[in-house]
């Protein structure tokens, strides 16, 4: 490849030229002498519902005069930001995917490494769907590029793609490609139509709720009562619950424009945007008891709306809004060949102590099996809300929520509605401020110390380990 290469930075973050995250890629490719490169405002641009349809014609020209491109974006609820999502929706719609075809790609993203690894993991697989050579990009915190040692890794890894880039070096592709093929079509049959198939089992009896105190119970979709699997899913599934469920279609709602990370909820408490989203998110989840989720698929994520959905939903700051509530997922489209989709999900639920009783995808050649799985998902869910049950926490929660913890901590005198709720639900449980845990710590170090005081914990650890958890199995009580 003769003469300087063609690197066009394309700024994912709303925040335009005051991204931090475009900080550091000016960083790393300001350290390239032989390299011409620019600066595509993807994120400011499209943040308006209305985008300006002559920047966005100049803007696939400069992608196709560009030799490879450097995605810079921050991460926004586990992925890339809804206007990032958006550019490779619009490049599409605009007949010009080819535009990024054959051109090298990687990406640098900040965030408190909250979920980071996900939104990557779309960001390539999007490339490499569209054949672009894609290398492993970087993630950093915000404060990383302030230390030397890591300006000097900042440095090695940006000359790296550069020499990849100029000398065509094979690039390994990490994801396989989708395979296109559409989900069975779902045909409900009537609830007793296939009742063989669990002749003999007593259904689970629903906690009955007292007059006028039913659990408030809404769905959320992009799609409702139109001729898709996801409509008829939603209507075997809300037939088979026991309790009235209203219907919300998020398209409906009047956006003003996607968040573009000012922070004023964080500082002042209330959204930038005038659409009123903030308040008709917070009196939803506030009031509601249950929250169903009817989802469709697109690409590798869910259809954008829901990105500009989950976005804006950051108006309540890094506060769990739904802690405690219940959940479910239906989802229509390839789920099973996006792990990742999946994980969001259940990630998102860990982190917010949010408990989900089911992810019931339509992937599904009997279409009896899956309405058996959808009335039992329902069936589920109102005795979940019934009983109150929450679900335990796996790491994809206790990681989350800890990132989150000491992030707020560490800015508590900025972010005081979020320090408060945290310290309001305990969610500062640093085990350093656990005193007789210290304190037992403090003992057991001295005596430990000795060789013969470890050989007899050893020997008696098996039965001490279980010691108050057998007392409990041994009363017989609850």
């Amino acid at each position: 490849m003769e003469g300087k290469l063609r690197v066009l930075i394309v700024n994912g973050s709303p925040k335009g030229e005051y991204s931090l995250t475009l900080q550091h890629s000016l960083y790393m490719l300001g350290q390239e002498p032989a390299v011409e490169w620019a600066v595509l405002q993807a994120g400011e641009a499209l943040s308006p519902i209305d985008y300006d349809e002559a920047w966005l014609a100049e803007a696939i020209d400069e992608i196709e005069r560009a030799d490879a491109i450097v995605w810079s974006t921050p991460v926004y609820t586990m992925l890339v930001p809804w206007q990032l999502i958006r550019l490779f929706r619009l490049v599409e719609e605009a007949g010009r995917s080819d535009a990024f075809r054959g051109k090298y790609a990687t990406s640098m993203m900040t965030c408190f490494h909250y979920y980071d690894h996900l939104a990557e993991a779309w960001l390539r697989a999007t490339c490499e769907d569209l054949g672009m050579a894609y290398m492993e990009g970087r993630t950093a915190d915000n404060m990383d590029m302030l230390r030397k040692d890591h300006r000097a890794s900042m440095r090695f890894f940006m000359r790296e793609f550069i020499e990849a880039c100029r000398n065509r070096a094979p690039l390994e592709r990490k994801y396989a490609p989708l395979s296109g093929r559409p989900s069975p079509r779902f045909e409900p049959v009537a609830a007793g139509a296939d009742a063989g198939a669990n002749a003999g089992r007593a259904a689970p009896a629903v906690p009955a709720a007292a007059p006028g105190a039913a659990p408030r119970t809404v769905l959320l979709t992009d799609e409702y009562r139109k001729d898709g699997n996801l409509s008829r899913m939603i209507d075997a599934f809300v037939g088979a619950y026991p309790y009235p469920v209203e219907v919300v279609d998020i398209n409906d709602f009047p956006y003003e424009a996607g968040c573009h990370g000012c922070l004023r909820c964080e500082l002042v408490g209330e959204c930038d945007r005038k659409d009123g989203f903030q308040e008709f998110y917070l009196n939803l989840v506030n009031t509601c008891d249950a929250l169903v989720f009817g989802m469709n698929l697109e690409g590798r994520y869910l259809r954008p709306v829901w990105k500009l959905f989950l976005d804006r939903t950051f108006s309540n700051g890094h506060r769990t809004s739904m802690m405690g509530k219940h959940t479910a997922y239906l989802v229509a489209g390839p789920l099973r060949s996006l792990p990742n989709v999946r994980q969001f999900l259940e990630g998102k639920d860990n982190v917010g102590r949010e408990n989900c009783m089911a992810i019931i995808g339509d992937e599904y050649d009997d279409s009896a099996l899956l309405g058996r799985l959808l009335r039992e998902g329902a069936g589920r869910l109102a005795r979940a809300v019934g009983a109150r049950y929450q679900k335990s926490v796996n790491f994809l929660g206790w990681g989350g929520i800890k990132i989150f913890r000491d992030l707020i901590y560490g800015m508590r005198g900025v972010v005081r509605d979020d320090h408060r709720f945290y310290k309001t639900h305990g969610l500062y449980d640093f085990p350093q401020k656990d005193i007789p845990k210290q304190l037992f710590n403090v003992a057991m170090g001295v005596a430990f110390a000795l060789k013969p005081v470890r050989l007899q914990a050893f020997e008696r650890m098996p039965p001490l380990y279980i010691q108050l958890h057998k007392r409990i199995v041994d009363s017989g009580k609850p």
